[in-house]
């Protein structure tokens, strides 16, 4: 325990926005705990303080990037974890994302830091694909997380197929695991809304082809020639990833098949409620928000039967689960539910109940919280 006597916790991502946007009401919930938060990420003060101010926290920067893993950028973090360490004494760590996961775990064991905790946020690109590269990285990903279960007190998942991935390949020893819904949504913001009449597809997601947007497109244009009064949306920015989209390209759909794309946003609300049916064929996940936020709205729900996005769905009941990379199959569901203005309804009302069980946030945080300070 520190000098003061308040417990202090410690919460280190590698991107400074995912503190506040996805972890904000956790920050929040440990804090009305009595307790302390002191965030770390790679951003410069001047870019994320203010904002981790106005949740009660306070901000250190450690330096680093966000990819690639070279072992003198490794061992560089590691010793700015161990100063960060030092200077914070904190009580209780959560590591998430993989590099604060691999090198603030290494740190803490290093510092003597007692407790500290991890969230698996969903698995790297590496651990779906096949290639020399991928299995290097999967390698030195594989070794990190295998020594962080090892040490954290407790191992947090967001959906049961990493689990399980996880005890299979014994990376995960000890009986020190829990799946948690997410980050949860807060069903107050995400309040529930009239469903339109007519049927509205919408698809909210960063343009990967591993998000499933090719999917999405070619699904809709099928949509469009058996039900051409329904509304086609997309909703999320153009990416300079080596596997986005091109403008080009979308524009080729979205001119042709009438296409409604929307562009970015930093509030999916207004667009939540234009929708009747949420549409996400990612090929993976770690939960997917935008789906869980579709939900606390009253929303069916089409995705794909993949590692976190099937943790959502209760197959027939709130929505369908269809086969990964399968337009013919998305498009036949989207289809349906477009023919079917009951059905939408009906399971629009189920998402709700299930996000109100399994993600509605202080839930999500109760759960952590209590885990958490169990070894405090």
């Amino acid at each position: 325990m520190n000098d003061n006597k308040t417990p202090v916790f410690l919460i280190a991502a590698s991107e400074g926005k995912s503190l506040v946007n996805f972890r904000g009401s956790l920050i929040r919930h440990i804090i009305s705990q009595g307790c302390e938060v002191v965030c770390t990420s790679i951003e410069p003060s001047e870019e994320i303080s203010e904002s981790i101010e106005d949740l009660g926290a306070r901000y250190l920067q450690t330096c680093g990037n966000r990819v690639g893993i070279g072992i003198k950028d490794g061992l560089k973090m590691i010793g700015e974890y161990r100063k960060v360490f030092k200077t914070v004494k904190p009580d209780c760590c959560l590591f998430y994302m993989s590099k604060p996961t691999a090198f603030g775990s290494v740190a803490a064991v290093l510092s003597g830091v007692k407790h500290f905790n991890i969230l698996v946020n969903g698995l790297e690109n590496a651990f779906y694909r096949r290639g020399v590269k991928d299995f290097l990285v999967r390698f030195v990903m594989t070794s990190a997380y295998r020594f962080a279960c090892g040490h954290a007190d407790n191992v947090f998942f967001q959906n049961h197929d990493d689990r399980d991935y996880f005890k299979k390949r014994r990376i995960l020893r000890k009986a020190n695991s829990s799946v948690v819904g997410g980050s949860g949504v807060d069903m107050e913001h995400f309040s529930k809304q009239p469903l339109p009449e007519k049927p509205v597809f919408l698809m909210v997601s960063r343009l990967l082809f591993s998000k499933g947007i090719r999917e999405y497109l070619s699904a809709s244009s099928k949509v469009r020639s058996e039900c051409p009064g329904a509304r086609i949306m997309l909703l999320g920015g153009l990416d300079n990833n080596d596997e986005a989209i091109s403008e080009e390209e979308l524009r080729q759909y979205t001119d042709r098949f009438d296409i409604e794309y929307c562009g970015f946003t930093d509030d999916v609300r207004p667009f939540l409620s234009q929708c009747s049916v949420f549409v996400l064929p990612s090929y993976h996940e770690g939960l997917p928000r935008s789906v869980i936020e579709a939900m606390s709205v009253g929303r069916a729900i089409i995705t794909t039967d993949v590692p976190g996005c099937r943790e959502t769905v209760e197959d027939g009941v709130n929505g369908f689960l269809v086969p990964c990379a399968d337009s013919e199959a998305l498009a036949q569901k989207m289809i349906c539910l477009a023919k079917d203005g009951a059905l939408r309804s009906s399971m629009a009302e189920q998402s709700m109940k299930i996000c109100s069980e399994k993600f509605e946030v202080s839930k999500v945080n109760h759960s952590m919280f209590s885990k958490m300070k169990e070894y405090i």
